[in-house]
């Protein structure tokens, strides 16, 4: 290889190459501007670039910037996020300039490394098409100098990397890195191997070795040679599920062992994935108990907090869209849809002191009332016309009396010994006795009704009379009402809010056997029913399914920021949801791994069962009729005193 040592320039001639092929549809470029490396870039589309002075930028004032950024400063500080002038500088570069491609030199390689992916974490913009090229000079680099070194060049496919012997040579090294089969997971930091893609003599303007960059970087995403894809998973069945029996069995990172099956909803769609593009599955079972929850200074816990701390790549198991989660990570396209709903008590037989005034409702009551009154002064009227006004017995007060006792005798079928020679009398009577008789006859055969076929109690199974019956529901985790934005909910849905409790799944288990309240579960986009484990089979038969959902979201899977297959694993979710095999495998993994009766019990909960054929009757049937003998008792015993203690006399009637 010819070094010609005439002029810096032939950087120009390098990049201007590089960034023609590589960098003309990107929204911007940031470059990272170096002293030594004194270049232009020459490209038939003009390029929106940001250049930007790493050595000036750690001293140089705010105020004297062109933009502020006391602003975001003090949203990190705020949220307690720590951060330097890299960091923070980073963010607002691709916060406001949406920077996909980055150009970075020398030493600033391994410092770009290390905050790039704090930056792309923090900054509320993102992009799914970065690309990096870093420039580099042997001749600068000092003894103990590592500049590949880092998590981004394990981690990331689009990398070229320029080399020269000499400062102002003419010949350049185009490398990228390896990208593709196994990776490393140590902690100790190791140096990226890289491939060489082409050899180019910038004075002669030749590419002594020539292989298509394009080619080369999509070649990587098409064929991953076994690179392992980490998955956090927690038994959570139909969404993702572990078993120890079936084969084939993948590695637990946690246990160090290779005796663990994985399967589910959202499981299976990155096995086929994987089969596709030919990597590997490997689990983590740790401090995976929970989905978990993000904290603002972009930390977290559980399943959510370790793809974000990138202890794992893929977060699933019904995953709905938490803003909170997507501020620090990225999500993919939906997998499908969950309804939030839940096992409530069961409506018990109506059973109460009320029953005997069930049979007519209460418009009815009233006109039965007013027919009473009419009856009671039709016959104080004929009565008190019948015989003369003088006599004392045919008083108003005694027509009255005469009129409401008789009437309430008629009404319940009892007789008389009063003798009437009257036929207006005699008229009205009967008139008023087949009224009554009509009237009982059809109460009668309501009563019969209703203690034969049983009359339930409205139970809590819809959203809205969840929320008028204020039901206390609870589930495992705070993740059930995080999904739901306070700020654009109705007053139904913060209601139910504020009764959502949060219990241990032992504590849920024993509940569900005797107290009254509701049961989170999850209702699948194709009828399946999931997070019923923790509901015992004797406690189902006191339970039943709400009839519609509280809410629902769309089920998506979290993975880290930058993640490299994202790209790919959209449009395979695309492919996957047009062919059908969406419904396909959430039947065939219930089928497999769920017990079939018990799903169609809690469906069929959703409706009563009235077929429950003869039922003995209790004390409780005739607690109404009971109470009202009670008080006719009571009355007639003390009005029968209050006789005695006046000391009148009436005629019986």
């Amino acid at each position: 290889m010819i070094e010609i040592l005439v002029g810096p320039n032939y950087w120009s001639a390098v990049l201007s190459f590089l960034a023609q092929q590589y960098l003309t549809d990107s929204h911007a470029t940031c470059i990272f501007w170096h002293p030594a490396f004194n270049f232009r870039l020459d490209t038939v589309k003009p390029l929106p670039l940001l250049i930007m002075d790493s050595q000036k930028w750690l001293t140089y004032p705010d105020d004297k910037d062109v933009y502020n950024y006391k602003g975001k400063r003090d949203d990190f500080e705020g949220k307690g996020i720590h951060y330097n002038n890299w960091t923070i500088r980073l963010t607002v570069a691709i916060e406001k300039s949406h920077c996909e491609t980055f150009l970075a030199f020398q030493e600033q390689i391994p410092q770009f490394a290390r905050y790039f992916y704090h930056a792309s974490i923090y900054s509320i913009w993102r992009s799914l098409r970065n690309r990096f090229i870093f420039a580099y000079t042997e001749e600068l680099v000092k003894e103990n100098d590592n500049y590949l070194v880092g998590f981004i060049f394990q981690d990331q496919p689009n990398i070229l990397v320029v080399t020269s012997r000499f400062l102002n040579s003419s010949a350049f090294d185009i490398k990228t890195n390896r990208f593709v089969g196994p990776r490393n997971f140590d902690s100790t930091p190791v140096a990226a191997e890289l491939d060489v893609l082409q050899r180019y003599d910038a004075a002669n303007k030749e590419k002594m070795y020539n292989v298509g960059m394009r080619t080369a970087m999509s070649a990587k995403m098409r064929n991953l040679k076994g690179r392992e894809i980490v998955i956090g998973i927690f038994d959570y069945k139909p969404f993702m599920l572990l078993n120890y029996e079936r084969q084939p069995f993948f590695y637990d990172r946690f246990e160090n062992t290779t005796e663990v099956t994985i399967d589910g909803t959202d499981i299976r769609l990155m096995l086929i994935f994987c089969e596709r593009y030919n990597c590997s599955i490997q689990v983590d079972t740790s401090e995976t108990t929970d989905w978990g929850d993000i904290y603002p200074n972009a930390s977290g816990y559980g399943l959510v907090g370790m793809v974000l701390n990138r202890r794992n790549d893929y977060g699933v198991g019904g995953m709905y869209l938490w803003y909170e989660a997507y501020q620090y990570m990225d999500m993919t396209h939906f997998l499908g849809r969950s309804g939030v709903t839940c096992l409530v008590p069961a409506p018990n037989r109506l059973i109460s002191w009320t029953l005997l005034l069930r049979p007519f409702q209460t418009a009815l009551w009233m006109g039965v009332i007013l027919c009473l009154l009419l009856e009671s002064l039709a016959l104080c009227v004929t009565r008190r016309l019948e015989y003369s006004s003088g006599s004392h017995s045919n008083s108003w007060i005694c027509s009255l009396r005469f009129g409401f006792i008789i009437t309430l005798k008629l009404f319940v079928n009892q007789s008389t010994s009063y003798v009437t020679n009257s036929y207006a009398l005699r008229t009205v009577l009967a008139a008023s006795y087949m009224i009554d008789i009509i009237v009982t006859t059809v109460y009668s055969g309501g009563l019969a009704a209703i203690l034969t076929l049983p009359t339930l109690e409205e139970a809590a199974d819809s959203r809205q009379r969840l929320f008028d019956h204020k039901l206390i529901w609870t589930g495992t985790s705070q993740a059930w009402i995080t999904t739901i934005d306070e700020r654009s909910a109705d007053p139904v849905l913060l209601g139910l809010m504020e009764h959502y409790r949060v219990y241990d799944a032992a504590l849920i288990s024993t509940f569900s056997h005797t107290e009254q309240m509701g049961f989170v579960v999850e209702r699948m986009q194709f009828g399946h029913l999931g997070n019923t484990e923790l509901i015992a089979n004797d406690a189902l038969e006191r339970l039943k399914l709400m009839v519609d959902d509280i809410y629902f979201a769309f089920t998506v899977a979290f993975v880290p920021r930058l993640w490299p297959h994202l790209n790919s694993y959209n449009d395979f979710i695309l492919a996957w949801h047009s062919s059908g095999l969406d419904q396909f495998w959430e039947w065939k993994i219930a089928a497999d791994y769920m017990n079939a009766h018990r799903q169609n019990r809690i469906v069929a909960s959703q409706r009563p069962n009235l077929d429950i054929g003869p039922v003995k009757l209790g004390i409780d049937n005739f607690i109404g009729l009971i109470l009202l003998w009670c008080f006719g008792m009571i009355w007639s015993l003390l009005t029968f005193i209050g006789e005695l203690w006046k000391g009148q006399d009436h005629t019986v009637l």
